[in-house]
């Protein structure tokens, strides 16, 4: 194997779990983040985050005014 190969692996095995705990929990409309910190080809923190979101009417449709 070469040394991308191996720093690739090293990389995914790290990232797959973390990818597979925001599918399990995944919106129906949103967004899923994960954000990797890489320090020479080592991941030292990971930050994942799930964002909901809802189309809301427009603002004639939801009786505001102005």
């Amino acid at each position: 194997m070469s040394a991308q190969t191996d720093r690739t692996d090293a990389l995914m095995s790290v990232l797959i779990p973390e990818v597979r705990k925001l599918a399990e929990n995944a919106p129906a409309f949103g967004e899923l983040i994960l954000r990797a910190n890489v320090h020479d080809y080592d991941i030292g923190r990971i930050s994942l985050g799930i964002e909901t979101s809802r189309r809301i009417g427009n603002r004639s449709n939801r009786g505001g005014s102005r």
